[in-house]
């Protein structure tokens, strides 16, 4: 009897369960969804066996042959890819330098006039790696790389000459001395905490999203009490009821941004107050973006569970592409032009852009662009759906 009763209970918790697709959807699409996710991030980087090819930007000033070989070398290697085109100063150390700071290159290489000269003569001159700390692999990666291939050419060097000189019967010569590569890190001098602008900007965004989707139901829970419809008999029309929702979500989340960066600065020495023009402009603008696509949802769906699921499973997809569960420079370069279809992504760089690589609150602009008109969008195609609430 007591079995039975049991089964009974089972049977139909696995009935209600099957008749809610939402709750079949979240126990066994969305794990796989996020296995695959995770998967395609991991077989083309880190965990794959290989690297994401580094973007590399190359200034040989020396003309010798070493030098010349050094860079076909990197450039022939699948662990690289050369950033061609670079643009900026006159100066080619500037360059190199400017193509970091910008973002052009994840590593700048500086090969110095004369070097080549330098190492037949027996007194290597110092290459110069330049370098982004917010990649922590791609600077470690390259200046193993570098050696490797120095060290290979000069190998490759000696072997010809003692070929050729036990062919004159003369002894060859102790090969030269493997030069020293300096690795210069551009960006985190004067910071107290190198990452902690990006770990800040892509939790808070990520929580944003939860919490903007999550306020939005209020929507639908006054449908169902008829909250809704006694305001709409009013003089009030749904572009105010959306408008009035988007501007108290956008102020909620800017306040919430807000105080994650203000622990930040408390706690982690992130130096908020230097750039306050520019993070209020980033931080309004990522809000009312994630206020527009809140409203988008809740108007696109019937129930606050219907709402509560869709949302959960948007908003871990697009944290996971748009950089806020794992940095982007971890990705496959195809993975990291996937989440550029999030506003993680963009959010995340315009603040890395601000508190990261210290760039005018001009440059800005792409980011802030790209979110301003997301906002219009979603709001739009929000205010179409919302007028089954009207005819209802």
């Amino acid at each position: 009897m007591t079995a039975r009763l049991i089964t009974e209970v089972a049977l139909i918790g696995l009935r209600r369960m099957w008749h809610a697709k939402l709750e079949l959807l979240l126990v066994f699409v969305v794990p796989v969804v996020f296995f695959t996710i995770f998967a395609m991030i991991f077989t083309g980087g880190v965990g794959s066996g290989r690297t994401t090819k580094i973007k590399l930007a190359v200034e040989n000033l020396d003309r010798g042959a070493v030098g010349e070989q050094l860079t076909e070398r990197l450039a022939a290697s699948d662990a690289v890819r050369i950033v061609d085109g670079l643009e900026g100063a006159d100066d080619p150390l500037d360059r190199a330098r400017d193509a970091v700071l910008h973002g052009q290159a994840a590593v700048s290489l500086v090969v110095p006039e004369g070097w080549t000269a330098s190492l037949e003569a027996g007194a290597p001159e110092r290459l110069f790696l330049l370098y982004d700390s917010s990649d922590q692999v791609a600077p470690k990666v390259m200046t193993a790389l570098v050696q490797e291939t120095i060290g290979a050419i000069l190998t490759d060097r000696a072997a010809e000459r003692a070929e050729t000189l036990a062919a004159q019967g003369v002894r060859a010569p102790t090969p030269p001395p493997l030069p020293a590569v300096d690795a210069i890190d551009l960006l985190a001098e004067g910071k107290a905490n190198p990452t902690v602008a990006m770990y800040a900007a892509g939790i808070a965004v990520m929580f944003l999203l939860f919490s903007a989707t999550g306020a939005a139901g209020s929507l639908l829970e006054e449908e169902e009490t008829q909250t809704l419809e006694r305001l709409l008999a009013s003089r009030l029309t749904m572009s105010h009821v959306l408008a009035g929702k988007w501007l108290q979500l956008t102020l909620v989340g800017a306040v919430q941004v807000s105080v994650m960066f203000a622990w930040a600065q408390i706690a982690f020495g992130l130096d908020v107050l230097r750039r306050l023009d520019g993070f209020l402009i980033m931080t309004v603008t990522t809000a009312a973006a994630a206020a527009a696509l809140a409203l988008l949802l809740a108007a696109a769906c019937r129930t606050r569970a219907q709402l509560n699921a869709v949302s959960v499973i948007l908003v871990l997809t697009m944290s996971a592409l748009g950089g806020s569960m794992i940095p982007r420079y971890l990705m496959s370069e195809s993975m990291q032009q996937y989440g550029r279809v999030t506003f993680n992504a963009w959010a995340i760089d315009g603040y890395t852009k601000l508190f990261w690589r210290d760039q005018p609150t001009v440059e800005l602009w792409p980011e802030l662009a790209v979110m301003a008109g997301s906002a219009v969008v979603m709001l739009v195609v929000a205010r179409g759906l919302a007028t089954r609430w009207e005819s209802a």
